[in-house]
């Protein structure tokens, strides 16, 4: 049985068809899309950080199409993740978010998603709860001012237990 496996494996190796297959290979994400991306991203933490909800607007798509998922709901259209926001951000006192291993991939000319490993600390001026997760989001360049806007965010977090 032994021989048998090792017979199937050398001819894998060995088979000339084998040798042809090769994983995709993507081209590497241009550097200003990286540079705006990351931009974004900091403008998005430095946002919740001050607790402004004017800041935060400025970098979200406005249409019915952006999607939040915020505490574990998605939050579907502007006008619906706008209250919710605003909702979260009047009842902390004090928001510290740390971002490590940011990451930009391209999915498109004008649409990339950003990734990264995510601590946040928010604080009602009692209580502090602390999450650690992993922040998804999906960016969008706009034609008119070459901005780039979240269409998706989602951010999911390891509950304690």
């Amino acid at each position: 049985m032994r021989f048998a496996a090792l017979a199937v494996l050398a001819l894998m190796v060995g088979c000339p068809a084998h040798d042809k297959v090769a994983a995709p290979v993507s081209p590497p994400v241009p550097a200003d899309v990286v540079q705006a991306a990351k931009a974004t991203v900091e403008q998005w933490r430095q946002a919740y950080e001050v607790r402004s909800l004017d800041a935060l607007a400025k970098l979200y798509v406005h249409d019915p199409s952006t999607v939040v998922v915020l505490d574990g709901t998605p939050i579907m259209g502007w006008s619906a993740i706008e209250t919710a926001l605003g909702d979260k951000l009047v009842h902390a006192k004090e928001i510290h978010v740390r971002l490590k291993d940011l990451a930009v991939t391209e999915l498109a000319p004008t649409v990339a998603c950003a990734t990264a490993t995510m601590t946040r600390e928010i604080g009602d001026g009692i209580t502090t709860v602390t999450e650690n997760g992993a922040l998804t989001l999906v960016l969008r360049r706009d034609d008119a001012d070459a901005s780039w806007r979240i269409a998706i965010e989602h951010y999911s977090y390891k509950r304690p237990g």
